[in-house]
């Protein structure tokens, strides 16, 4: 535990800027539910507050904070990991951590949340080194495979027909296969309309919403390139510093290379293109999209509210003057109880290359997941399984009212029909007689 300590309150005494070295362990930290403070001499009653747990600058209202500043916290910070991990704890080795790692680190509020995030990474590092372990295994499993096949193809010198041997066929590689569809990408840049993701929103979202907003602008790229007739995508207003743009680039290394065929640039849409042929797709707007007119370019708003619901592609939209569309997703579509409206980038894009190919609503819809949305034919069957049982019920109720009837009439018909029954009479001597019957009882047993 001393070992552990010592590098601690070096670091502690960085971060506080503490010239006077410290007398004694004891005299110098106050452990409080597993917090180390640094406390002050006796002198000074000075009060110091846990560098673990303070808020990160942006939060707080106090000065900026200077680079100097910002790496004695990830000096500090390193530190506790590195504590944390050596007594077991579900934190990865500091191997593990990136510079995106640490900045996220250090925009934390609290140690617990930071305890979250090492407890998140930590899962993420134990994942990889399990696929590196069956990596490694099915690489073995390759090699003894591969060997023995080499050790059969000697003992046999017979030719050897099929998969893996002698073959009529050319094998495709999967490098020949990604080269053909960035060629066709390349054709996609000269001829095929154009589309443009506003990627201005990185101030609007938080770190999740940011992550998931790169995520699904990778797949916009994949989905469009796995096209038979793709887009033109242009990706514009990238801030590269920005936390979107970096996990895009985390997604895509070579995203920024010349020679790859992913066109992104730092400029406003407004400034590459004619403002006439824009046509902003928002869905706060009143009109909605009737055709596909590919002399247009459409414009996606890169954006995931989850939190924030305001109507910023609309007011952009109009703050730039250009004209705005909505997918007409109420005239198609019935939309589930519960469900939102809201669509990914990805769906975004696959509706609209399905509408560009066919021009039909229909078949373009059908990217809208299903769990959103009624089917109809489910629900035309439901209705008709409803109407022929109110019509089974009203059969019945029907014919049980006329058996009632046909009763109450039998019972009328009999109790009219019928001479009317004799009452019962008492008849004379059947009185009861106590004093007689015990005596005729007697009398009964002596004959017997």
């Amino acid at each position: 535990m001393l070992k552990t300590l010592r590098p601690w309150r070096l670091a502690s005494h960085i971060l506080k800027g503490c010239a006077a070295p410290a007398r004694r362990v004891s005299d110098s930290f106050k452990t409080f539910g597993g917090e180390i403070a640094l406390a002050g001499s006796e002198g000074t009653p000075k009060k110091f507050a846990n560098p673990f747990a303070q808020s990160s600058p942006a939060m707080s209202d106090g000065p900026a904070e200077t680079e100097e500043d910002r790496e004695k916290r990830r000096k500090v910070l390193q530190l506790e990991a590195d504590i944390a991990h050596q007594e077991g704890r579900r934190v990865p080795t500091l191997d593990f951590f990136q510079d995106h790692h640490w900045d996220h680190v250090l925009s934390l509020p609290s140690k617990s949340a930071r305890i979250k995030y090492y407890a998140f990474l930590w899962q993420i590092n134990m994942k990889k080194e399990a696929d590196q372990r069956k990596k490694a295994e099915r690489a073995e499993d390759t090699e003894r495979r591969i060997a023995e096949l080499r050790k059969e193809r000697e003992e046999n010198t017979h030719i050897i027909y099929g998969l893996a041997h002698t073959s009529m066929f050319l094998r495709i590689y999967d490098t020949t296969i990604n080269h053909w569809q960035n060629n066709r990408l390349t054709r996609a840049m000269q001829f095929a309309p154009k589309m443009v993701l506003d990627c201005s929103y990185d101030t609007h979202m938080n770190n999740r919403e940011a992550s998931y907003a790169a995520k699904q602008l990778m797949l916009c790229f994949a989905e469009n390139r796995l096209n038979d007739e793709p887009f033109d995508l242009h990706y514009c207003n990238a801030q590269m510093e920005g936390r979107c743009m970096q996990s895009l680039k985390r997604y895509i290394p070579t995203m920024l290379n010349p020679e790859f065929p992913m066109n992104v640039h730092k400029q406003c849409f407004t400034e590459l293109f004619d403002k006439q042929s824009l046509v902003y797709l928002t869905p706060h707007c009143r009109e909605d999209l009737v055709t596909y007119n590919p002399d247009d370019i459409y414009i996606v708003g890169a954006m995931v509210d989850t939190m924030n619901n305001e109507p910023l592609s609309l007011a952009k939209a109009k703050r730039l003057g250009l004209r705005m569309a909505r997918l007409p997703l109420d005239r198609f579509l019935q939309w589930g109880s519960g469900s939102g409206k809201s669509l990914t980038l990805n769906q975004m894009i696959n509706i609209m290359l399905d509408l560009k190919k066919t021009g039909n609503w229909d078949s373009a819809l059908k990217h809208v997941p299903r769990r959103k949305v009624v089917d109809m034919d489910s629900q035309r069957r439901t209705e008709d399984g409803r109407k022929a049982l109110g019509t089974r019920a009203r059969k019945l109720n029907v014919r049980i009212d006329h058996l009632l009837d046909f009763e109450e009439e039998r019972r009328h018909a009999t109790a009219f029909a019928a001479p009317p029954q004799a009452l019962r009479q008492r008849k004379e001597g059947m009185e009861f007689q106590l004093d007689t019957w015990s005596a005729g009882k007697k009398k009964k047993k002596r004959e017997n």
